[in-house]
C-alpha cells in the first residue's frame, strides 16, 4: 500500500498553466508513476493518494532549456573541465550525452528555478555536432538521457565584416566567411551522396548526417544577421535539411521567407545589446512579439551554463514586452518540445510525463516566484542542494 501513495500523487485546488498557450485555469492534477493520469476542476480524493493542497499556487510543465553547454562546462577558466568543444571543423559524429557531467554543482542551481531538462549542445568549429537531450536527474548520464541524438549544430562565420574594420580587412574577412560556407557546402554535398551509396567506404561522420538528410531531425544555424540566415536556410534547403536559427537577431528582415519555408527561430536571450547602433533600445526584448506576430514558431533559450537559472526571466521579458505570459511560458517547455518531437514532454494533460513545477507567484516574474517543489516524471526533485542557497542562508 505504502507503494501505491508514492505513485499516486493529487495536487489539488492549483492555478494550472498547461503550456499550451491557453490561459491557466484553477483545478486538480493526479499523476502515477512517471504520468499524469487526469486533469479536472475536481478530483475526488481516494485513501492510497499523497494529497499536495496547492490552493492559491501555481503548477507549471517543467522548462526546458535549450542551446545550451550544461554539463559540458564546470569552470570555465579551467580547461579540463571544459568539453564542450572537439577538435577539427566537422565533427557532426560528436553527440554531446557522451562528455555529460551528471554530478555537475551547476545542476541543483537549475533545478531549484524550474529548469528540468537541458539541450546539452557542443560548440566548436563549423560543424560541432549533435546536442542530446537530458534530464536533470539521474546516476549516470545514461539514465539522464532522453534524447543522444537532439539536433545537428553548425557555427559559420559571418558573411557580414565588422563595420569597424578596416576596408582591407572587411575584405580579408569577407573572402575568410565565403570560404568557410565553401566548406560547408562541400563537406555537405559528399556527405549527401555517401548516404545515397556512392561509396562502401565506411565513415563514422557522414553516417551521422543520413537522419539530417531525410529530415527526420532539426539543423540548428548559429547565425544573426540577415545574411547569414538567408544563406543557412538556402543551403538547407538545397541538402533537403530541416533549418532552424538560433540567435537570429535579424530574423525579422526575413520573416515572410522564414515563415515560408517553415523555420523555426530560436532567440537566444531576450536580455542583450541592440544589435546596431541604429536599433531601438528595446529591440531584443520586443523581438520575440514581432517574430510572433509575423507567424513564425519561436522558442526562448539562454546562453552560458550557469546563467540557464535566468531562463524563466527571459521569457518574463518577452512577456512584458507584448507576448502573452502563457505563450511566453510555452515558448519554454511544450514548443522546444514539439520542435524536438517528443510527444509527452512540455504540458501538463492526460498522457504526459509528470515533470511538474509546483511555485509562489509567477515563475516569470523575479521578485514573486518561489519553487516549492518539483517533479521530474513523477520523481520528487530535492530542492534543499542548491549551492547558491545554502551559501545565501549561510552568509545572510
Amino acid at each position: 500500500m505504502l507503494w501505491i501513495l508514492w505513485l499516486q500523487v493529487l495536487i489539488r485546488g492549483a492555478w494550472i498553466h498547461r503550456g499550451d498557450g491557453s490561459l491557466a485555469v484553477q483545478g486538480d492534477v493526479l499523476f502515477q508513476g512517471d504520468s499524469i493520469v487526469q486533469v479536472a476542476p475536481i478530483i475526488p480524493a481516494q485513501p492510497q493518494y499523497k494529497v499536495i493542497e496547492a490552493r492559491g499556487k501555481h503548477l507549471y510543465p517543467a522548462l526546458i532549456g535549450l542551446n545550451t553547454p550544461v554539463g559540458l562546462v564546470e569552470i570555465e577558466a579551467v580547461r579540463a573541465t571544459r568539453d564542450e568543444a572537439e577538435v577539427g571543423e566537422f565533427t557532426p559524429e560528436a553527440t554531446a550525452y557522451t562528455a555529460f557531467n551528471i554530478d555537475s554543482r551547476v545542476l541543483p542551481t537549475l533545478r531549484a528555478n524550474g529548469i528540468l531538462y537541458v539541450e546539452a549542445t557542443p560548440r566548436s568549429g563549423l560543424i560541432a555536432g549533435q546536442s542530446s537531450l537530458m534530464r536533470l536527474r539521474g546516476r549516470t548520464r545514461e539514465e539522464a538521457r532522453v534524447l543522444p541524438s537532439a539536433a545537428l549544430h553548425l557555427y559559420p562565420p559571418s558573411l557580414r565584416p565588422s563595420i569597424y574594420a578596416s576596408p582591407e580587412d572587411q575584405k580579408k574577412q569577407r573572402e575568410q566567411a565565403q570560404a568557410a560556407w565553401k566548406r560547408i557546402e562541400d563537406y555537405l554535398e559528399k556527405a549527401q551522396r555517401w548516404c545515397r551509396g556512392d561509396s562502401a567506404q565506411q565513415n563514422i561522420s557522414f553516417a551521422a548526417l543520413c537522419p539530417y538528410f531525410q529530415g527526420t531531425k532539426p539543423v540548428v544555424w548559429h547565425v544573426e544577421t540577415a545574411e547569414d540566415i538567408e544563406a543557412a536556410v538556402k543551403l538547407s534547403l538545397r541538402y533537403q535539411l530541416r533549418p532552424t536559427i538560433a540567435g537570429g537577431s535579424e530574423a525579422i528582415r526575413l520573416a515572410s521567407f522564414l515563415r515560408e519555408h517553415r523555420v523555426p527561430v530560436i532567440v537566444v536571450r531576450t536580455h542583450r545589446l541592440p544589435p546596431t547602433e541604429d536599433s531601438p533600445i528595446d529591440y531584443a526584448y520586443t523581438l520575440p512579439k514581432a517574430l510572433l506576430d509575423s507567424g513564425l514558431t519561436v522558442i526562448l533559450a539562454h546562453e552560458s551554463f550557469w546563467n540557464q537559472r535566468n531562463l524563466s526571466y527571459q521569457a518574463g521579458t518577452a512577456a512584458a514586452y507584448g507576448v502573452s505570459p502563457e505563450q511566453a511560458l510555452a515558448m519554454i517547455t511544450s514548443i522546444p518540445a514539439q520542435w524536438l518531437g517528443l510527444e509527452r514532454i512540455g504540458r501538463i494533460a492526460p498522457g504526459y510525463k509528470a515533470s511538474l513545477l509546483l511555485c509562489e507567484g509567477d515563475i516569470l516574474d523575479v521578485p514573486s516566484s518561489r519553487l516549492l517543489q518539483a517533479w521530474i516524471e513523477g520523481e520528487l526533485v530535492d530542492l534543499t542542494d542548491n549551492p547558491q542557497e545554502i551559501l545565501y542562508r549561510k552568509y545572510r
